[in-house]
């Protein structure tokens, strides 16, 4: 995986939900994507999670091209049904978002809808297999890399985006 594509891997989180379209889903360790890029170049919004402890994650949010990009890694803390607080680690401010499933398109199985996102994204979507586990407390967003890469191994098409 190319340095800059692995950016995408960089990508961030919620809380569980049921999303529509193939069952239940949880917000939190799952890929969520803003769209499917089509070229290198083609912007792109992405989050995943990894829980931390009882009702905690570490999450982070990708904003770019497969090219170009940044990250942002927050700690995540349940709130109520559909609300979550998120404390951003670089800065420390918080911001409280809430969420609803919606219907997926083609080729997803889950969608999410984000109201309050800070990157300023309202729809994302995931797959099926697009689930990231990974026990441990380190505030960084390297687990969520090697996770990233791990669900690569079993998407063709996730592999061909992140090789682009």
């Amino acid at each position: 995986m190319r340095p800059a594509s692995s950016l995408l891997v960089a990508c961030l989180a919620l809380a569980p939900v049921a999303c529509g379209g193939g069952g239940e889903a949880t917000a939190t360790e799952r890929l969520w994507v803003s769209t499917v890029p089509t070229k290198p170049k083609t912007p792109l919004t992405a989050f995943a999670t990894m829980r931390t402890g009882e009702g905690k994650y570490l999450g982070a949010f990708f904003s770019g091209t497969l090219l170009r990009g940044g990250h942002d890694v927050f700690e995540w803390q349940d709130k109520a049904k559909n609300t979550a607080e998120l404390q951003f680690l670089q800065d420390g401010k918080k911001h409280r978002i809430r969420f609803e499933t919606c219907k997926p398109t083609t080729g997803f199985d889950h969608c999410l809808i984000v109201h309050g996102d800070p990157t300023g994204t309202v729809r994302y979507q995931s797959r099926k297999r697009w689930v990231v586990k990974r026990p441990g407390k380190r505030k960084s967003a390297q687990p969520v890399l090697e996770a990233m890469s791990t669900l690569a191994e079993d998407d063709e098409q996730l592999a061909a985006w992140m090789a682009q």
